[in-house]
């Protein structure tokens, strides 16, 4: 697949889903005795996503849905819905037919941390989950066929952040070949350099080196460690965008048809506290755990 239409199916970008201001992470339950909405989900982006499974994932009964939104409607923004803000919830509410004390598979993801409990009304408290799944609880003694409630309240967990890295690989036009019949253009590697950001750095919005000082005419490869972030086409981080990337781990982007966002060009971007699955292990610590390059992409 072109990347660009690759593009149009990934995540909606992050800074129109940041609420303007965090809500309380502890305290009691509001008066208001709300229930999160079901709903399609991807697990792909900022809002907080649950998916309940009574065996493994697709498997028995099953609960998918947004914990804390008022709405499923992701055009709603982040849509964080107060009386739900860590409100207790019974499995059995959501799905009566085989979900509470058989729960046996789960993901949570997005700005949101759950915790799962062994008793109704969120009693006995089992563990907490922070953009993490686990596909067999039967693994973990003491947890599987034991989960009845749970309760999810929103943070970034801004604690857990110290910096990440955005590494780029710049490509240059060498010359022409015809490729089945059609002119296509023969790149060489250009400068390849990092970005670190840091916590002051979180949300702002941050332009690449200018493309005609630099004497390199697109990005081949984009290697983002331990952070999201959002790609624009313009200088000033606006519009709809190009695409969000990154998570906790390692995300290598690339297009194995012709350079990173050719036809539009990267100018800007802006990267958030990481949200979404981390499968790869981060690839930019040196020696000492500073910030480091991360191997080279095939180009």
């Amino acid at each position: 697949m072109h990347m660009l239409n690759f593009i149009n199916s990934l995540i909606l970008f992050l800074p129109s889903l940041a609420p303007t201001a965090a809500l309380p992470a502890s305290g009691p339950d509001p008066p208001v005795q709300s229930r999160p909405p079901s709903g399609t989900v991807d697990h792909l982006n900022a809002y907080c996503q649950m998916s309940l499974w009574q065996h493994g994932p697709g498997q028995g009964a099953s609960w998918t849905g947004w914990p804390l939104s008022f709405s499923s409607d992701p055009k709603a923004g982040f849509n964080v819905d107060a009386n739900l803000n860590n409100q207790c919830v019974n499995l059995f509410e959501l799905n009566p037919s085989g979900l509470a004390g058989e729960l046996s598979s789960y993901i949570v993801t997005g700005w949101c941390e759950c915790e799962f409990f062994a008793r109704v009304e969120c009693l006995e408290g089992l563990f907490t989950a922070y953009n993490r799944r686990d596909n067999s609880l039967w693994d973990r003694k003491g947890v599987d066929n034991r989960i009845q409630s749970y309760r999810c309240w929103y943070t970034q967990h801004e604690q857990d952040f110290n910096w990440c890295t955005i590494t780029w690989q710049g490509v240059e036009p060498n010359s022409f070949k015809m490729i089945n019949g059609r002119k296509q253009v023969v790149w060489d590697k250009g400068p390849r350099w990092q970005d670190v950001i840091d916590r002051g750095r979180i949300g702002v919005c941050r332009s690449i080196p200018d493309r005609e000082a630099e004497e390199w005419q697109a990005i081949s490869s984009v290697v983002i460690n331990g952070c999201t972030c959002n790609f624009y086409s313009d200088e000033g981080c606006q519009g709809d965008g190009l695409g969000s990337f990154g998570n906790a781990g390692n995300t290598i982007v690339k297009d194995s048809f012709s350079p990173l966002f050719f036809e539009k060009g990267i100018r800007s971007y802006m990267c958030f506290y990481p949200v979404g699955l981390s499968e790869t292990p981060r690839t930019d610590y040196d020696i000492a755990g500073h910030p480091g390059m991360p191997p080279e992409v095939n180009f």
